[in-house]
């Protein structure tokens, strides 16, 4: 039976397999699938991958990779570039790619991701490598090396901890055609266009120190070639390392294994088995991985800066509040303090007052009759002397009320030419809870000659009776510690209006 190279390469490469290299770990690079996805971790890395796959038999894909990946201006355009060699037996293909994504903020937890990728993809048959009986059973072509312009497109939604994303390897499709020993002979190789669908949700456990992924991936072809679909869970320590499990349908299942070495390395490794009808003669497939993170992360870095201001502002936003809290428990003691000094003031006089009352009664009931009516004559007299003493004592007063008497101050202090509630600094008389209370100072210092007016707080619904208003903290301190230039005797205090 004559073996063609033409029927090798269809058999091998095109009707029933995926030309795009396949990897076991592509969960940590998932721009070499998708550019869109280059540069969401928010760091610089550069990866390292060696596949060896179906170790039993000679000739079988064996794949190395070099990736790095990156972002730029806080994470709004991603970067990446890779390249890769894929050796199949005598069928080499080298691929240099280079990524480009740009990342569209939507809200505080979305972003849209799009990416092209642009490269070369060059293909090798190495012809000396073809051993035969008879060598005129070897089909040969004029030149084994050719190559073609290839592109890349993807995107990817990522709402919250979900992400979607497609994308379209080997988007143009360009064929390669070998020149054999005579035109019509001539082979030609396609790229397929392929196109891959994947889906991954993050369950994240003490905050992003612990993150189950599991994740879903679709990988289809031109030319009916069979979907494959890939099925794992990924739990990724991201201090210590990560164990993942997979199963591709129709090919094997793969075991994962990962360990941070430090903060920057890591090394991992992925071992897969194949489930097919010939999968205890294919062997068994091994693959390597190595990474190396430049500086820290970026993202972790923010957050950290994130966290640290908000921790700062809700400290300072306390303090605040315990400095608010303990001035108004102050003036809330102050404010209680007098009023009850000053009701029990007024009880002690009202006591008094009844006192006297009953005492005089007492008085008069155990007079004689002579001896009241010469006692009543003696009070008409002195009642009458007593009233015009108290009228005196009165214009008296009325004429300090006319001087003002508020210590001399500028008449736009005084309460009566101030709006009783109005922003400033009052020089305050008294405070009360009850009305009729402020109401009662009040015309006790008005009787005194005062210029005294009152009114409510809506903050705390006490009754302040003021004497003077001020513009500034220092002149109402003045004012009080002054006792209004001496005017006053009795305690004062200032209260503050915002």
């Amino acid at each position: 039976m004559r073996l063609t190279l033409a029927v090798f390469l269809i058999t091998l490469l095109s009707s029933q397999a995926q030309q795009i290299p396949l990897y076991s770990n592509y969960f940590f690079t998932p721009f070499m699938y998708n550019p869109a996805r280059s540069g969401t971790e928010g760091y610089t890395e550069l990866s390292v991958l060696h596949r060896r796959q179906w170790s039993g038999i000679q000739g079988a894909p064996e794949t190395s990779a070099l990736a790095i990946n990156g972002s730029l201006n806080e994470e709004k355009v991603g970067w990446s570039g890779y390249a890769f060699n894929d050796q199949t037996d005598i069928i080499r293909r080298i691929g240099v790619y280079g990524n480009y994504a740009y990342h569209i903020r939507m809200s505080e937890s979305a972003t849209l991701s799009l990416g092209l990728g642009a490269g070369y993809l060059a293909n090798n048959i190495d012809l000396s490598a073809i051993r035969a009986q008879d060598q005129g059973d070897v089909y040969t072509v004029i030149n084994g090396d050719r190559g073609t312009f290839d592109l890349n497109f993807g995107f990817n939604l990522k709402i919250a901890d979900f992400q979607l994303g497609a994308s379209v390897p080997q988007l143009i499709g360009q064929p390669i055609k070998y020149l054999g020993d005579v035109a019509s002979d001539d082979v030609t190789y396609t790229l397929l266009r392929h196109y891959v669908i994947n889906a991954q949700y993050d369950f994240k456990f003490s905050g992003d120190k612990n993150i189950l992924s599991p994740m879903v991936m679709l990988r289809a072809a031109d030319d009916n070639v069979p979907i494959q679909i890939d099925a794992g869970l990924m739990y990724n320590m991201t201090k210590y390392g990560y164990v993942g499990a997979m199963f591709r349908s129709d090919y094997a299942v793969t075991a994962n294994i990962g360990l941070n070495l430090t903060e920057q390395l890591t090394v991992g490794y992925a071992y897969d088995f194949s489930l097919n009808d010939y999968g205890p003669d294919l062997g068994t497939s091994h693959e390597f991985m190595l990474t190396y993170r430049f500086g820290s992360n970026k993202r972790n870095e923010r957050l950290e800066n994130e966290i640290k201001k908000l921790k700062q502002n809700q400290r300072k936003q306390k303090e605040e509040t315990e400095e608010i809290v303990d001035e108004k428990l102050e003036e809330f003691k102050d404010e209680y303090k007098r009023e009850l000094e000053t009701e029990m003031k007024q009880a002690a006089g009202e006591a008094a007052e009844k006192a006297a009352a009953e005492a005089a009664k007492s008085g008069t009931s155990t007079s004689g009759n002579n001896d009241n009516r010469n006692a009543q004559s003696n009070a008409g007299n002195n009642n009458a002397q007593g009233n015009a003493g108290n009228n005196n004592q009165q214009g008296n007063a009325g004429n300090n009320g006319e001087a003002g008497n508020n210590g001399g101050y500028n008449p736009a202090n005084t309460a009566s030419n101030v709006a009783p509630g109005s922003s400033g600094y009052y020089v305050v008389a008294g405070v009360f809870s009850n009305k009729a209370n402020a109401d009662r100072l009040q015309r006790k210092l008005e009787n005194e000659g005062k210029d005294a007016r009152s009114f409510q707080d809506p903050g705390n619904s006490y009754y302040y009776v003021y004497l003077l208003k001020f513009d500034t903290y220092q002149d109402a301190e003045n004012a009080k510690n002054g006792n209004m230039n001496g005017s006053y005797n009795g305690d004062l205090w200032i209260k503050i209006i915002k």
